[in-house]
């Protein structure tokens, strides 16, 4: 494992993110190409920039106590085709 942590806000989420995209090799450029999106939104991530969206999310989180664990595994992992993982208890 490369990396793990509680992610509490948007700069840790943006360490992580970056952390995954080194561990896979990828530059920001390459990451963004694979997401169809630009060099620009990948950085912002990266760099903790807060958004409407993350700001809620993050203050949902913090009301209701919910925390939020990543890992960063080692090797190249493949994409998934969905976007969402059964809650486990």
């Amino acid at each position: 494992m490369a990396a793990r942590g509680e992610v509490k806000g948007t700069e840790g989420l943006g360490r992580m993110l970056q952390q995954g995209r080194l561990v896979n090799g990828l530059t920001q450029r390459d990451l963004a190409e694979r997401l169809d999106t630009d060099q620009k939104y990948i950085w912002g991530l990266e760099s903790g920039k807060n958004t409407i969206v993350l700001e809620r999310i993050f203050a949902i989180m913090r009301e209701t106590g919910i925390r939020m664990y990543m890992e960063v595994d080692d090797g190249a992992v493949e994409p998934r085709d969905d976007n969402l993982d059964e809650p486990r208890g």
